[in-house]
C-alpha cells in the first residue's frame, strides 16, 4: 500500500530534490561523478527513493531476532551460575552449570558483535556512503536538507551522535573568505510550482505534539480517592464520604473527557502534517525548493510510521 492509499503513512519526502540539484552547474557536476563512482544518478528522484527504500529496509532489519537472542543467551549466562538452589535435580551440578553458562556468554558475545558488524557493512554500503556525500555537498553549495533520515546516519530517533555522518566539505568559497555564492533559481513564469502554504493547524500540532497527556493519569487517581472516599463513609458511617465520592467521580469523568477531545485534536493534527508532507513531496518533485522541516515533521518520515511510508 502506498502513501498515497493509507492515510496514516508519511510520503518519503527527499532531503533534496534532483531539480534542486540540477539548479547549480557546479554542484551538479560534483553529484554527478559521485553518481558514477557507484552506478547511480542521484538527481533522478525515483531511483534515489528506490535506494533509500533498499538502504531502510537493510538497515532497519539488521539482527532484530539476532539481537534478541544474544539478550537471552547473557541473561542465562548470567543466571546459571547460581541455578543451583532452584531445583533438586541441579544439586551437585555446579560445574556444569558453570560450563553451560560459559558456552552461552560465548554465544551471546558472538552473537553480539555478528549484529554490530551487520549494523556498520549496512550502513557503509557504497550508495548510501555516495548519497551522504551528495547531501553534504548540496548543504556546501547553499542548499537547504528538508531533513537528515537518522537511519542514513546511524543515530537513533530519540537523539545521540550519529554513527556515519554526513562528511564535513567546506562551504563553496570559504577557502577565499567569500560569501558562498547563491543557488540559481529557475526562472519566473505563471505557471511555477511553489510550496504550499503550512496551514494554522499543522502548526498548532507542532506546538502540542510530545508534550504527553496528564489527563487520564490524574483521572484514574481521582476515581481511585473517590472509591476511597466512598468506601471510609461506608465503614465509618460518614455521610460526608459520599460527597468525597462524587467530586472525585465529576473530576474523574471531566479529565478524561479533557484528554479523550486532547487525543482527537491530535490526531487530526497528524492527519493534517500527513496531508501537508504529501502536497510538499508534490511540490519538490515539481522543483519547488523546499525548506528544513521541523523535528516535529521529520519524525513523521521516520521508520516507526511503518514500511508504507517507504513506497511514497
Amino acid at each position: 500500500m502506498s502513501a498515497s492509499q493509507d492515510p496514516s503513512a508519511a510520503p518519503q519526502l527527499l532531503p533534496v530534490s534532483g531539480a534542486a540539484l540540477r539548479r547549480d552547474p557546479v554542484l551538479h557536476e560534483a553529484v554527478r561523478r559521485v553518481g558514477q563512482r557507484v552506478g547511480v544518478d542521484f538527481t533522478d528522484d525515483e531511483r534515489v527513493r528506490e535506494e533509500l527504500r533498499r538502504g531502510r529496509r537493510a538497515t532497519s532489519s539488521v539482527g532484530v531476532g539476532t539481537s534478541c537472542l544474544a539478550a537471552l543467551l547473557v541473561l542465562a549466562a548470567v543466571v546459571l551460575p547460581f541455578a543451583e538452589p532452584v531445583h533438586p535435580s541441579l544439586v551437585g551440578r555446579r560445574t556444569l552449570l558453570l560450563a553451560a553458562a560459559a558456552v552461552a556468554a560465548v554465544l551471546g558475545i558472538a552473537s553480539m558483535v555478528h549484529v554490530v558488524r551487520k549494523w556498520h557493512r549496512a550502513h557503509r554500503d557504497p550508495v548510501l556512503t555516495a548519497y551522504r556525500e551528495v547531501l553534504a555537498l548540496a548543504r556546501a553549495h547553499g542548499l537547504t536538507l528538508t531533513h537528515v533520515p537518522d537511519w542514513l546516519v546511524g543515530s537513533s530517533r530519540t537523539g545521540g551522535k550519529p554513527g556515519y555522518p554526513l562528511p564535513d566539505i567546506a562551504p563553496v568559497g570559504a577557502a577565499k573568505g567569500a560569501t558562498p555564492p547563491s543557488v540559481p533559481s529557475a526562472p519566473r513564469s505563471s505557471g511555477e510550482v511553489r510550496l504550499p502554504r503550512k496551514p494554522a493547524e499543522v502548526t498548532v500540532w507542532e506546538q502540542s505534539v510530545g508534550k504527553g497527556s496528564w489527563h487520564g493519569e490524574v483521572g484514574l487517581l481521582s476515581a481511585c480517592a473517590a472509591a476511597g472516599a466512598a468506601m471510609w463513609a461506608y465503614l465509618e458511617d460518614e455521610p460526608v464520604g459520599y460527597a468525597g465520592l462524587g467530586l472525585g467521580v465529576a473530576v474523574a469523568i471531566t479529565l478524561w473527557v479533557v484528554g479523550y477531545r486532547q487525543g482527537v485534536r491530535e490526531k487530526r493534527g497528524r492527519q493534517a502534517a500527513l496531508r501537508y508532507l504529501a502536497d510538499v513531496r508534490v511540490a519538490q518533485a515539481a522543483g519547488a525548493p523546499v525548506p528544513e522541516l521541523s523535528p516535529q515533521l521529520a519524525k513523521l518520515l521516520g521508520p516507526s510510521d511503518g514500511s508504507d511510508a517507504l513506497t511514497g
